[in-house]
C-alpha cells in the first residue's frame, strides 16, 4: 500500500521576497505602459477632433435649393458670361477688314450661346458682295460663312444690295483664367 501524504497548510517557510519584489516591479511597470498608453490615446482623439473641425470649415456648405427668382438671375449671369468670353474684338476685326470701301456694315447681332454672328450690311454690286462672302470663308477666325439673304435696293441711288451673313467662330482654345 502507498504512504498517504500529509497535507500541511500552516506550513510557515519564509516568504521568496526577492519574487515578490519583482512582481511588484512588473506591476509598476504594467501601470506606467497603461498610463502612457491612454495619454498617447487621448492625444490622438484630441488631435482627430482637431483635424476633423478643421476639415469641417474647409468643405463648403451642401448647395440650397433656390428659389426660382435666384435660378432666373443665375440663367441670366451665365448668360451675360457666356457673351463676355466671345472673341468679339477679332470678330469686328475680321468683318471690318474684309469690307473695303464697296461693302458697309449695318448691324452686328451676335449670339454667343449658339456661336454665331448675323451681319447685315449693304454692297455696292453683286461682285462686291460675292467677293466680301469669299474673303470671310477664307478668315481662320471664322467657320460656317453663310450668305442669308441678299436684295436689291431699287429705291436707293446706285441701287446697292442689301445682304445679311452668317457666321460662327473657331474657338481659340486658350483658356482665361479668372482672377479673385
Amino acid at each position: 500500500m502507498k504512504p498517504i501524504v500529509q497535507l500541511d497548510f500552516l506550513d510557515l517557510r519564509p516568504w521568496p521576497w526577492g519574487g515578490m519584489a519583482l512582481a511588484l516591479v512588473a506591476a509598476a511597470a504594467l501601470l506606467l505602459a497603461a498610463a502612457s498608453s491612454w495619454r498617447v490615446e487621448q492625444a490622438n482623439r484630441d488631435e482627430t477632433a482637431l483635424l476633423n473641425q478643421r476639415a469641417a470649415r474647409l468643405v463648403p456648405p451642401p448647395p440650397r435649393k433656390l428659389t426660382e427668382a435666384e435660378r432666373l438671375r443665375v440663367s441670366q449671369v451665365q448668360s451675360v458670361a457666356a457673351e463676355l468670353r466671345a472673341p468679339w474684338s477679332d470678330l469686328l476685326a475680321s468683318f471690318e477688314e474684309h469690307g473695303g470701301a464697296d461693302v458697309a456694315l449695318l448691324k452686328l447681332e451676335p449670339d454667343a450661346r449658339a456661336g454665331v454672328v448675323r451681319v447685315a450690311g449693304q454692297a455696292r454690286n453683286t461682285k462686291a458682295l460675292f467677293e466680301y462672302v469669299q474673303a470671310l470663308e477664307a478668315d481662320p477666325r471664322l467657320t460656317q460663312v453663310l450668305l442669308t439673304a441678299h436684295q436689291a435696293e431699287r429705291d436707293t441711288p446706285g441701287q446697292p444690295l442689301r445682304f445679311t451673313v452668317q457666321a460662327g467662330w473657331r474657338k481659340t482654345g486658350v483658356a482665361v483664367k479668372e482672377q479673385s
